[in-house]
């Protein structure tokens, strides 16, 4: 990441700076030609020195568009679901209608 004491800023040294912003923020993200477009964008994130901090950015807000950090508005919410998740833990086993004790008795057996 880059250092707030001088004045610098990540956004300084992304290579996105030149390129058309619409190319960034598709209509929509399902069809398969705005698919070409974003795979386009994702193509020069890829190059980028500052895709790490772009996409930082983009999770610390919640930015709900577009395409930063080579990610969709879908693969953040991933990415912030998953953060966000609690530990997993096993679930009890829930009999019903004794089945659980059945399966063990033959397991026993």
């Amino acid at each position: 990441m880059f250092n707030s004491d001088n004045d610098e800023h990540w956004t300084d040294h992304a290579i996105c700076r030149g390129a058309d912003p619409d190319l960034f923020f598709p209509v929509g993200y399902g069809a398969p030609v705005l698919q070409e477009q974003i795979a386009a964008a994702k193509a020069i994130c890829g190059n980028c020195p500052v895709t790490a901090d772009c996409l930082s950015w983009a999770l610390r807000v919640g930015e709900p568009d577009g395409i930063w950090g080579g990610t969709t508005p879908d693969e953040r919410r991933y990415l912030r679901r998953e953060a966000n998740a609690p530990a997993r833990r096993r679930l009890p086993v829930i009999s019903v209608r004794g089945d659980v004790e059945e399966h063990r008795a033959d397991q026993a057996a």
